[in-house]
């Protein structure tokens, strides 16, 4: 899924998991399992470098305004304690990695599978609504 004012973020997530999903065909007939991570929010400094490279390259652009409004709920959101540590990723890799027949996708962190759950069923215009406001 996507989160508002990320679209170059998310481009290149859209990419891997397309690449992984062919990847994983492909390799198949070899017997090479390839496994998809889908984190949620976890707790890095990525976020709070994003929402600043975020509010600096947006100054002086018709975005400005809202890119740091988005800039200071992201900060806001990686300075709590609802994201997920990173050590969730590091045992679903190691979980998959030891596994006879992983999963092909493993949703981990914070939110990831609700929110995944509510781009399902929520209709897309409403969904969007709700990110804007969240993220």
């Amino acid at each position: 899924m996507t989160t508002y004012m990320g679209a170059w973020y998310h481009a290149t997530k859209y990419a891997l998991e397309a690449f992984s999903d062919a990847l994983r065909m492909e390799t198949a007939p070899f017997g090479i399992d390839v496994v998809i991570i889908e984190p949620g929010g976890i707790k890095t400094n990525w976020g709070l470098l994003a929402a600043d490279h975020l509010k600096e390259s947006s100054h002086g652009t018709d975005y400005q305004e809202t890119a740091k409004a988005t800039s200071e709920r992201m900060r806001k959101t990686y300075s709590s304690n609802r994201l997920s540590d990173p050590s969730v990723i590091a045992k679903v890799i190691s979980k998959a990695v030891n596994s006879s027949r992983p999963r092909v996708r493993y949703l981990v962190g914070y939110g990831a599978k609700a929110s995944v759950f509510l781009h399902t069923i929520l209709p897309t215009r409403l969904f969007d609504r709700v990110i804007q406001k969240v993220v």
